[in-house]
C-alpha cells in the first residue's frame, strides 16, 4: 500500500512516517486530516492555496515584526490553551510613507500559520486519546467574500437567490461554530449596510459567547475600524481581542519571479 508520508501535514511529527504498514491511508490520524487524500479537516479549512504552506517555522515576518513573531510564537507555544480559554487576535496595519495602506505586510499569514499549528495539535490531541473533534476546529473566511455570498441573496432569478441563501445560512453556521475563525480583512470596504452589519453582528456575539477563538485581520486599527463596519462590531472585536500590529513594505509588490 503506498505510503502517505509524502502529502501527510502530520508527517514531520509521526514516529512512523513512511515505514511500511503503518504509513498509508489506513492510517486513523491521517483519514482524520486529509480524508481520502484530498479532502478531510485539512481542506474543511477553506484557506486558499496561496497559504498552504503557511506555518510558524516558515513565517517571513521576523525581520520587518520581531514583536509580532514574538507574539506569535509564545501564543503558538501554548495554542490548545489558548484557543479553548478563547483569546482571540486582531492583526492589523501600521501605514508608512512606502506603504500607506499597510497592504501585504503579513497579517494573513500569520494568521494562517496560527490556524494550520492550531488543526495539527488538535488532530494530535484527538488521537492520543485526548479530546474529541466534534465540530470544524479550524476555519477561514474573507470578510469581503462573506458580504458578497449575503449580497447575492438579493439578486437574479428566485432559483439562483434560493440557492444562495442555502449556501449563505451553510456558511453562517459554520462561521458562528468553529473552533478557531480566521475572519480575514475585515473593513476592507466603505460602510457595510445595516443589514449586513446585523448579521455580522450575530456571528461575532455568537463566537463571543460560546468563548470561541477568532483572528482578525484589517489593515485599519480598532479605532478606525467602527467608521466601516459600526460601532458595535468594533467594541465587540476590542473585547474579545489582543491587538498585534504590523508594519514594514508590502512584499506583494514587485512581481512573482
Amino acid at each position: 500500500m503506498e505510503k502517505m508520508n509524502h502529502i501527510c501535514q502530520l508527517a514531520p511529527y509521526c514516529k512512523v512516517a513512511g515505514k511500511d504498514g503503518f504509513c498509508n491511508a489506513l492510517c486513523n490520524p491521517f483519514i482524520l486530516l486529509h480524508g481520502e487524500g484530498t479532502n478531510g479537516l485539512w481542506k474543511a479549512t477553506n484557506v486558499p492555496r496561496k497559504y498552504t504552506n503557511s506555518f510558524f517555522h516558515n513565517l517571513p515576518i521576523k525581520e520587518d515584526n520581531p514583536v509580532a513573531y514574538t507574539f506569535t510564537k509564545a501564543y503558538t507555544a501554548n495554542i490548545l490553551e489558548n484557543v479553548e480559554n478563547g483569546v482571540g487576535l486582531f492583526f492589523y496595519s501600521i501605514p508608512n510613507g512606502d506603504n500607506r495602506l499597510g497592504t501585504g505586510t503579513g497579517k494573513t499569514t500569520t494568521a494562517v500559520a496560527i490556524l494550520h499549528e492550531y488543526l495539527l495539535e488538535r488532530v494530535k490531541q484527538q488521537s492520543k486519546g485526548g479530546r474529541v473533534i466534534e465540530t470544524n476546529p479550524a476555519l477561514f473566511y474573507k470578510a469581503s467574500e462573506l458580504q458578497t455570498l449575503y449580497n447575492s441573496q438579493f439578486r437574479g432569478t428566485f432559483d439562483m437567490q434560493e440557492k444562495a441563501s442555502l449556501r449563505y445560512y451553510k456558511v453562517k453556521n459554520l462561521l458562528m461554530n468553529a473552533e478557531m475563525l480566521v475572519l480575514d480583512d475585515i473593513g476592507i470596504r466603505q460602510k457595510i449596510t445595516d443589514a449586513f452589519e446585523n448579521e455580522l453582528t450575530e456571528v461575532i456575539d455568537s463566537r463571543d459567547s460560546k468563548v470561541l477563538m477568532t483572528i482578525y485581520t484589517s489593515n485599519l486599527p480598532i479605532e478606525k475600524l467602527a467608521d466601516t463596519v459600526g460601532d458595535r462590531i468594533a467594541s465587540r472585536i476590542e473585547g474579545m481581542t489582543e491587538q498585534v500590529s504590523f508594519k514594514g513594505k508590502d512584499h506583494r509588490k514587485g512581481g512573482i519571479l
